[in-house]
């Protein structure tokens, strides 16, 4: 199966770097929301819960828009049909996307992040930076309570198991 999910991953990353559709869509998006919270905001700078919920809704959005070209594309080109017809594991397609959306938002992370900095943590950038990439990388600021980093993997867990239940069902239909 490692095999099959390398080589769909691969066919997913040489696609997006042919046609450029779904990385620089969800980058533009993520620094066209920045600027308009910098103007709409009026502030030289933002911090706090405030600062936490802009990134995060912005990337949350952008992800979004990555994971509808993720599955548009083969939907639309007959890919999902073509790929029922392999005599493969189906849920090595769901891998492969989510190991390509992972790219993608890594990506979107390298662009997004300095403009964010930029346009909204003002003069402050030294000091929030190394903070800020610790959240993105970790998911949580500093050293927090066992109890939300549970919360966060069965989170992550729950949801995982979902997707891969009902993978096989949804490519079906």
């Amino acid at each position: 199966m490692r095999r099959i999910v390398g080589a769909l991953l691969r066919k997913e990353l040489l696609v997006e770097l042919r046609t450029l559709e779904s990385v620089p869509g969800m980058s533009l998006f993520a620094v066209t929301t920045f600027v308009v919270f910098h103007f709409a905001l009026n502030r030289n700078s933002v911090s706090g819960d405030l600062a936490a919920g802009i990134l995060w809704v912005t990337l949350l959005f952008a992800s979004i828009l990555g994971v509808n070209r993720l599955f548009v594309a083969d939907a639309d080109q007959g890919g999902f049909d073509s790929f029922l017809l392999a005599p493969v594991d189906r849920s090595a397609l769901l891998f492969a996307k989510a190991l390509a959306l992972l790219a993608y938002l890594v990506v979107l992370e390298l662009v997004a992040v300095p403009a964010f900095a930029l346009l909204l943590l003002g003069p402050s950038l030294g000091g929030a930076l190394p903070g800020l990439l610790a959240v993105l990388a970790l998911g949580h600021p500093g050293d927090p309570a066992a109890r939300w980093l549970a919360t966060l993997a069965l989170y992550d867990l729950l949801f995982g198991l979902i997707t891969y239940a009902l993978f096989d069902f949804l490519l079906e239909d």
